[in-house]
């Protein structure tokens, strides 16, 4: 009987081990960054938002119509959103892609003082004070950005801060495919 009780509690006791073994397989295959979307191939939620610029301009999610787009969470508060401003004022420079800039869950004079003393690269700011519109873009904090497709639709999502290298491997592969009518 002993030794029928120890096959099984070896057995466990490797099954166990294989399970780790595969977990940490798994767990080095996957970007921690890469945070799950529910938005991915969606529609943009709808939104009526004022501009942090013009208060008496609204934007609805009709500005995604018939354009790619480049829709940038970012902050004041948030410090990575200083190190990845310059890329985004260089993008502007050279791109005909439509920035979008959503300054989410932020207070006006803040967000107008970083524009000023930073640059403003965006062709249009969103301003979501509450933070609700981020809520509703599945927003974990800044920054984060959506390539959004001439179809209104979320195509993909990157969590942190963009420079040319995520740039490049991350939203030019899928910009050339909604190019091509994928």
């Amino acid at each position: 009987m002993s030794s029928k009780f120890s096959y099984w509690k070896m057995t466990v006791v490797v099954v166990i081990f294989i399970g780790f073994i595969g977990l940490f397989f798994w767990a080095l295959s996957h970007d921690p960054r890469e945070l799950p979307s529910q938005l991915i191939n969606q529609p943009v939620p709808e939104f009526s938002v004022v501009d942090l610029l013009e208060p008496e301009v609204i934007h609805t999610q009709s500005m995604f119509n018939e354009k790619i787009t480049l829709l940038n969470v970012w902050a004041s508060w948030c410090a990575a959103c200083y190190s990845e401003h310059p890329y985004w004022n260089q993008f502007t420079q050279t791109s005909q892609l439509q920035l979008v800039g959503l300054n989410y869950n932020d207070k006006k004079e803040k967000a107008l003082r970083f524009l000023e003393s930073q640059g403003n690269p965006y062709k249009k700011v969103i301003f979501d004070q509450s933070g609700r519109l981020g809520i509703d873009f599945g927003v974990y904090g800044a920054p984060e950005t959506f390539l959004i497709g001439p179809d209104a639709r979320v195509r993909y999502r990157h969590v942190g801060v963009v420079n040319s290298k995520v740039f490049a491997t991350k939203f030019k592969p899928l910009i050339n495919k909604i190019k091509q009518g994928f």
